[in-house]
C-alpha cells in the first residue's frame, strides 16, 4: 500500500494529515489510510488513520475534536490504537469504532503502555501544529459555518515543494 497524502479521490473525502506529510515523516511515521469526518455547524471533526512505523508496525490513530469537546470535556482526544488483523485501512478501524462506540478504546488498546504514551505524545504534538494552522481561529470565532470552512481547507492539497 502506497502512502496516503494529498489528493483526495472524491470530492467528499478529507484528508487533515496532508499538511503535517513533513512533521509525520521526520518521526517516521507513513500514513497509509486516513478518514476524516466533519460534522455541520460549528465542525466537530472526528479522524481515523492508519499509519505505519518502519518496517511492519502498524498501528491506528483516533483524534476527535470540535468546540464542545473544548468547552464540555477539556482538550481533543487523541489515542493510539490496536490494529487488528482484518483492518485494512482507515474506513475498518472508523466501522470498528461505530460499532463499539463505548468500549472500542479498550478492545483496541495496545498492549505496550508505555510505547503507546510515547505515541500519543508525538502526535498530540502533530495535532497541535494542525490545529493551530488550521482549525483554531474557527473554533475561537464559534462561527456557525466552520464546518464548510474547514471540509474547504482539508480538501485543498499542498503544493510539491522543489
Amino acid at each position: 500500500m502506497s502512502d496516503y497524502w494529498g489528493v483526495p479521490e472524491q470530492e467528499y473525502e478529507l484528508s487533515l494529515l496532508q499538511f503535517a506529510k513533513k512533521e509525520l515523516s521526520e518521526m517516521g511515521y507513513t500514513v497509509l489510510s486516513e478518514k476524516v469526518e466533519v460534522c455541520s455547524g460549528a465542525g466537530a471533526m472526528t479522524l481515523s488513520a492508519l499509519l505505519k512505523k518502519k518496517e511492519d508496525f502498524r498501528f491506528g490513530l483516533y483524534i476527535h475534536d470540535g468546540p464542545k469537546q473544548r468547552k464540555t470535556r477539556g482538550p481533543p482526544i487523541i489515542w493510539m490504537l490496536k490494529v487488528l488483523p482484518e483492518m485494512k485501512t482507515a474506513q475498518d478501524i472508523r466501522d470498528f469504532i461505530l460499532n463499539h462506540p463505548h468500549d472500542f478504546s479498550i478492545l483496541l488498546a495496545p498492549e505496550n503502555t508505555v510505547m503507546k504514551d510515547r505515541k500519543e505524545a508525538k502526535l498530540k504534538k502533530i495535532y497541535t501544529f494542525l490545529y493551530n494552522s488550521k482549525m483554531k481561529d474557527l473554533y475561537d470565532t464559534d462561527l456557525s459555518s466552520a464546518a464548510e470552512v474547514l471540509r474547504e481547507r482539508l480538501r485543498k492539497v499542498i503544493e510539491l515543494r522543489s
